[in-house]
């Protein structure tokens, strides 16, 4: 990954203003002003993007990162509990979804336990990055993607906690959750971050979304996608016997 020392001022891109002139270094300090009275925790975008660090190293772009996660993790959880009390309102809907979901998985719970690993896996990295592209568009799709999953998963929370409790669901959730969805949060918050960027290049403010789109995907191969297996590994191999016990 290019250091942002060795950034070239001369460089000149669609939508960025030239890092190396007076006009521009004072019109980034104006918009990182404005973006930091929006998104207090983002205050580290200065020192993320003027420190050179390698995001390899991933802690300093999760300080920059983690206010996008954290709205999109609260609208996850707010239409979570719009899918509970849903489905505890239309129970005719939920028996409808449970049916559609039944027939959906069917075939992967009948292949060995390697195999459905692997397909929680790829199913999860695939959303995850499907999540951080499509921020592209003005960050919109993350958004509706992540209050659809949260929805759902409400409905489906409801289905399992009226057959077999609450106790149940913490116990078959927490141990692979614990990582999974901060990993899908973080995902949609670059994505949402992403399409913050877009929709100020063409308002016309400071941007630099080829380098915004790098850094996101470094982190997104470096550190989501590791810890997305082991989430496969602890839900397929750990939380069955967990459940079982109980």
């Amino acid at each position: 990954m290019e250091r942002d020392d060795d950034y070239n001022p001369d460089e000149i891109k669609e939508g960025v203003q030239a890092a190396g002139t007076p006009e521009g270094e004072m019109e980034n300090r104006e918009y990182a002003a404005e973006e930091k009275e929006f998104f207090p925790g983002s205050s580290t975008s200065e020192t993320w993007h003027d420190s050179g660090k390698d995001p390899k190293k991933g802690f300093k772009y999760l300080q920059f990162i983690w206010p996008y996660a954290l709205l999109m993790a609260f609208i996850f959880f707010v239409f979570l509990v719009v899918g509970y009390y849903s489905a505890a309102s239309f129970p005719y809907m939920a028996e409808t979804l449970r049916e559609s979901f039944s027939s959906r998985f069917s075939s992967i719970m009948t292949m060995i336990p390697l195999f459905i690993m692997f397909a929680i896996f790829l199913n999860n990295a695939f959303l995850s990055l499907l999540f951080l592209v499509l921020g592209l568009a003005l960050g919109i799709l993350p958004l509706l993607f992540i209050a659809f999953n949260g929805y759902v998963v409400g409905v489906v929370v409801y289905l399992i906690a009226q057959e077999r409790g609450m106790l149940f669901i913490l116990l078959g959730l927490l141990p692979h959750g614990i990582l999974e969805l901060p990993m899908v949060f973080l995902s949609a918050g670059i994505g949402l971050r992403l399409g913050y960027q877009v929709f100020s290049a063409l308002i016309g403010r400071p941007t630099n979304i080829k380098r915004e789109f790098k850094e996101g995907l470094t982190f997104y191969f470096h550190w989501i996608l590791p810890l997305l297996l082991v989430a496969a590994i602890i839900e397929t191999f750990i939380t069955p016997i967990i459940l079982n016990s109980i």
